[in-house]
């Protein structure tokens, strides 16, 4: 058993291929395929106006289309109009992107109902997701499983984060401090951002400030 009618929604031209290609083989009857969220979003519409509407949508997340002129440039954006319009539209998210916080919005608030790591084995686990789907049970991959599995040891408090983003923002501590003075944020000296910045490259097993912030935005706790 399986879907009849899926959209695909992938900007690039390999990726579209080897989706479609994999939908073929395992008895996917009507594919539709668009590079650009709006048009996706125009086909997900049309079909529920002819009464022949999609079941699946699978979506890329992200969407590089330098020449046109777009409302939806991401595909959360997209699933989120998408869903809108149909409310019982299935959706699985395929990309590379392997974020504990992406996933977890993507499942938890936007509805989405898979959740693949494109890879090396990123096709044949999408052939896994719509076939859990098929049962009306929710999907993730064992990338994105594992991700969401992971314990949350690295929660930050406020003053972390506060302090973490005003690093990435390029902010020297001096700088840090006279901020955290100006808007009576504690602790706010110089020693005492210093302090916190060594125990977050402790806690993170950072070599430097650099490293730190690129590991704190790529674990999506800031």
């Amino acid at each position: 058993m399986n879907f009849n009618k899926v959209l695909v929604a992938e900007d690039t031209d390999s990726n579209n291929f080897g989706v479609v290609t994999k939908l073929k083989s395992i008895g996917v009857h009507t594919i539709g395929q668009s590079q650009y969220c709006d048009d996706a979003l125009l086909k997900i519409k049309k079909a529920q106006f002819d009464k022949q509407p999609y079941q699946l949508l699978i979506s890329d997340l992200s969407f590089v289309n330098p020449h046109r002129k777009s409302k939806l440039k991401s595909g959360e954006a997209l699933i989120k109009a998408a869903k809108k319009a149909q409310p019982d539209l299935k959706v699985v998210v395929f990309s590379v992107i392997d974020k504990r916080s992406t996933i977890q919005n993507l499942m938890e608030k936007q509805g989405v109902d898979g959740y693949v790591c494109k890879g090396l084995n990123g096709l044949k686990e999408l052939e896994n997701a719509l076939n859990t789907l098929f049962i009306d049970q929710r999907f993730t991959c064992p990338v994105a499983t594992a991700v969401l599995s992971q314990k949350n040891v690295l929660e930050l408090s406020d003053y972390e984060q506060q302090l973490l983003r005003l690093l990435a923002n390029g902010f020297k501590q001096s700088e840090i401090s006279a901020h955290f003075k100006a808007n009576g944020t504690n602790p706010n000296s110089i020693r005492s951002i210093e302090a916190n910045v060594s125990k977050l490259r402790d806690t993170f097993d950072a070599k430097n400030s650099h490293q730190l912030v690129h590991m704190a935005t790529s674990l999506g706790l800031i």
